[in-house]
């Protein structure tokens, strides 16, 4: 297992926010589940979400919580050396969503911005990204993590519907010359990479008029070629059998355990799975932060609106907490790290309501 590891590196916020529409989960999948709605959205403990209005991007939630981030951190824009930008939705295939970034925060041009193309596996991955340019750099990082699965989402699409939904979040990192040691590691498995994707839409695949189709599937609904598929059976092997043995071996490879780590903080994939996942690792559901239930399972990004949704919960005031960080998902693809919250950074939760211009 390779372990890589970052010293020197502190998180000064974390922000994060959901969009404009709140789903009552039951009630919006009594259109196919019918009776079955009640149980269905118990068996993935899901019970609200949220949806984004067609036209709101990836961009748009994560650069308000980036303005809302640099306001409370006090945080000039020439003090952000870099920008990296977790997404799978972003605005445009092309320009990448970091530019738009750098360009409406009125960063400057001499500076790195990119994007990277994760899914739920995302975060971690950003985070070491991030703090690497951090201490290269000598300046403060803005890490933005968002996606707006929605607009590739089925409506009629039994395996996505009850659990899927939209956020943003902007997480600053600042080179600060401490002795904490960070560690990350990382999966991939790119022969399970169909068992979650969007089939039409890249150069292997250029969208023509039949992918703008809906296909019956039976019993799991319908979708477009233009949609998300996902094998939630796969999945749930995937993170039940490989994920939780790959956390144990990393826990152990670094000498860490529930016992020494303060707490876990997992992907929200559905709060089924990170129970019986916390349960491998032994991290008792109190040290287990949670928001899906009452968020959905929006991605990578999770895991940061985990981190401002619940920390009144979790987070420790006596001092620096180590935590275990983990996403997990599609590509097949996984990332976990351990790493330290300051429970005197600058963390915010709030709903997203987009201005209308005159």
């Amino acid at each position: 297992m390779q372990v890589f590891t970052v010293k020197g590196v502190h998180i000064d916020g974390v922000v994060a926010c959901v969009p404009e529409n709140k789903v009552d989960n039951e009630s919006s999948l009594r259109e196919l589940y019918g009776d079955e709605a009640k149980l269905i959205m118990e068996s993935t403990g899901i019970r609200t979400r949220y949806i984004a209005n067609p036209g709101t991007s990836s961009s748009d939630l994560c650069m308000a919580c980036a303005q809302d981030l640099l306001e409370g951190t006090g945080t000039s824009p020439e003090k952000i050396g870099a920008v990296v930008f977790v997404t799978f939705t972003p605005d445009r295939l092309m320009p990448f969503n970091a530019a738009k970034v750098q360009d409406l925060l009125g960063l400057e041009k001499e500076i790195p911005a990119f994007d990277l193309s994760l899914a739920c596996s995302g975060y971690a991955y950003g985070l070491y990204v991030a703090s690497v340019f951090a201490n290269a750099c000598g300046r403060k990082v803005l890490l933005l993590d968002g996606d707006i699965q929605s607009a590739y989402m089925s409506p009629y699409d039994k395996s996505t519907v009850p659990v899927m939904a939209d956020a943003g979040s902007a997480t600053l990192i600042s080179p600060d010359g401490n002795d904490r040691e960070w560690k990350f590691t990382f999966y991939t498995d790119g022969s399970g990479r169909d068992t979650l994707m969007i089939p039409a839409g890249g150069s292997a695949k250029p969208f023509a008029a039949r992918d703008l189709e809906y296909r019956d599937y039976g019993n799991d609904g319908k979708r477009k070629d233009a949609d998300i598929y996902m094998d939630g059976f796969a999945i749930f092997r995937f993170v039940a059998s490989d994920i939780s043995k790959w956390l144990l071996k990393f826990l152990e490879t670094t000498g860490e355990s529930a016992e020494t780590v303060d707490s876990f903080v997992p992907h929200q994939a559905n709060m089924y799975m990170i129970r019986k996942l916390a349960r491998k690792l032994k991290f008792d559901w109190d040290h287990t932060w949670q928001s899906g239930h009452a968020v959905g399972n929006s991605a990578s990004a999770t895991v940061p609106v985990t981190i401002a949704f619940d920390r009144e919960n979790r987070l420790k005031q006596d001092g620096e907490n180590k935590v275990l960080v983990s996403g997990f998902g599609g590509g097949l693809s996984a990332s976990a790290g351990i790493i330290s919250l300051d429970p005197k950074a600058y963390y915010k939760f709030f709903q997203y309501q987009k201005e209308e211009k005159e």
